[in-house]
């Protein structure tokens, strides 16, 4: 499943993503959709941070190579669901939790965390996240304090 520098049409692209195929006719560079649209251009997991990564010129994974966020509905059904693909390998995803599925993949199997991912001792968010702590110890008799 993992793309290999030996794979015959297997391209792979390293920053600064400049230098890749018809790049002369894209003003925006190298993006997701771009990727999506060559399934066989491909990153390199060594060109990213990442622990264990002993390369000096990693980089982070650029925001412009993340799947784009969902189209509003148009109210419409759509015949055709988006497909996010794996910008490492050949995996790809489908449905309603794709893009979740994509991210996942990519940090599990590549060992590649996205710009905006929180690691869950950072996450201090949700509905109780500014409300005063209540603590209930339980004796022979309920306490309560707040």
């Amino acid at each position: 499943m993992d793309p290999s520098p030996g794979d015959i049409g297997a391209v792979f692209l390293h920053p600064p993503f400049r230098d890749f195929p018809g790049a002369d006719r894209y003003l925006d560079g190298l993006t997701y959709d771009l990727m999506n649209e060559n399934p066989d251009w491909f990153l390199d997991p060594v060109d990213f941070r990442h622990e264990g990564n002993t390369n000096p010129n990693a980089i982070d994974y650029p925001q412009q190579l993340e799947p784009g966020r969902k189209k509003k509905s148009t109210g419409q059904a759509s015949a055709e669901e988006p497909r996010y693909r794996c910008t490492f390998c050949r995996r790809s995803y489908a449905g309603v939790n794709a893009k979740s599925m994509w991210r996942r993949h990519v940090f599990e199997k590549h060992k590649i965390g996205m710009w905006n991912r929180r690691d869950p001792q950072d996450r201090k968010g949700g509905r109780n996240a500014n409300s005063k702590t209540c603590l209930v110890v339980w004796s022979s008799r309920p306490v309560l304090t707040v």
